[in-house]
């Protein structure tokens, strides 16, 4: 088993695009939005890492194995599940940071959230597959298997983890970052819905950034579940549901400027 140059450069410029994307918007946010708490990126990062990679994966640890045994189930709590940490988190954090709030703060908040999201799925781990990578085609996939100690069974689990690896293409490396983005772009505008919902008292856009967050992953879990036969229709709802985003936070923003503009 050996990696082509296409795939380690495929690897490495995903994993460089998936950090840097994200800063890169980050500071100019930070630059460009003079209203903006600039702390809010941290919290919006601070917050994918408690709710999402910490409390979401110990309660998937319980609920998985129950759930994996029906399609439905498995479906229904695939969808809900991200929606309920990462939008309570968001809630959370709003509610704490209450004075702080503003749309610039929002959009901030939603960078930092997303942004970190795409810098560990993307990011980390596709650097790190470049360093597996090199080492397997320096030392060979036995000689690696052998330092990772790895026995028979695990041999044969890390094989085909590796040949996944080596399936990666720049078509689908920049598929990738199409979805990391679109991602970002959610973010920030549930990010918006979820501020408007704290600093306006318009607690029912809590619930409903929680459902529109679930809408994609619906998707990504009937697929995971066989329901769903072609990735192209996970990618055209999550591309709906964005727009749908979009939509509604602009709609939010320009309504309370036009309130704003009243009382003037």
């Amino acid at each position: 088993m050996s990696f082509s140059n296409d795939v380690i450069i495929t690897l490495a410029v995903c994993g460089a695009a998936g950090v840097m994307l994200p800063a890169a918007l980050i500071i100019a946010g930070c630059l460009k939005f003079k209203k903006a708490w600039k702390p809010s990126a941290a919290v919006g990062a601070g917050v994918f890492v408690l709710f999402a990679l910490i409390l979401e994966q110990l309660m998937h640890a319980v609920m998985l194995p129950i759930v994996g045994k029906s399609a439905v189930g498995y479906v229904i709590y695939g969808a809900l599940a991200a929606g309920i940490f990462e939008e309570t988190g968001r809630f959370v954090a709003c509610l704490v940071f209450r004075k702080k709030l503003n749309t610039q703060t929002a959009i901030l908040g939603g960078l930092g959230h997303g942004g970190a999201e795409c810098a560990i799925l993307i990011g980390l781990n596709y650097i790190s597959y470049v360093s597996v990578a090199v080492m397997v085609n320096l030392m060979g996939f036995d000689k690696f298997a052998e330092m990772a100690g790895a026995g028979i069974d695990i041999k044969e689990q890390l094989a085909a983890q590796l040949t996944a690896i080596a399936g990666i293409t720049p078509a689908l490396g920049a598929l990738s970052m199409f979805e990391r983005i679109m991602a970002m772009t959610a973010h920030v505008c549930l990010s918006i819905i979820v501020v408007k919902s704290v600093s306006e008292k318009k607690w029912l856009l809590f619930p409903a950034a929680i459902i529109l967050h679930a809408l994609p992953d619906a998707g990504a879990a009937m697929y995971q579940a066989g329901i769903i036969k072609s990735i192209a229709i996970v990618y055209a709802i999550m591309a709906v549901v964005v727009i749908m985003m979009i939509f509604i936070a602009i709609f939010l923003c320009r309504k309370k400027r036009g309130t704003e503009n009243d009382r003037q």
